[in-house]
């Protein structure tokens, strides 16, 4: 996708990249009743929908929602426990074992 039909991919470099502009927070005393906008991306060249926020709990997560979905994750993937490191655009490691994903967030050209 990246690369053709109006598109290019930037590799995200921070999680601030993939904030969800319309997130709920626990303590919302008003939450917004509209789904999170997420944001398209590749993960690991597969397509996925990523977005950062606290999707009305009490702390920030990452969710990937694959279509299709992935063969090892399923529909999707969210964890607390994430970072996208500096020297390393794009790779953002989760968990406590070591793992990565590559995060490549598709821009659409008209939109610049």
């Amino acid at each position: 996708m990246c690369g053709h039909y109006g598109f290019s991919c930037q590799k995200s470099r921070t999680e601030q990249n993939l904030v969800i502009e319309n997130d709920n927070h626990g303590f919302d005393e008003s939450p917004n009743q509209e789904p999170p906008l997420m944001h398209d991306v590749l993960v690991d060249g597969e397509p996925a929908k990523a977005g950062v926020g606290s999707f009305g709990g009490y702390s920030t997560r990452i969710v990937l929602v694959f279509d299709p979905p992935h063969a090892e994750f399923g529909k999707e993937f969210a964890t607390k426990y994430f970072m996208f490191e500096d020297d390393e655009p794009g790779v953002m490691k989760w968990g406590h074992d070591g793992r990565s994903f590559l995060v490549e967030k598709i821009i659409s050209e008209d939109s610049s």
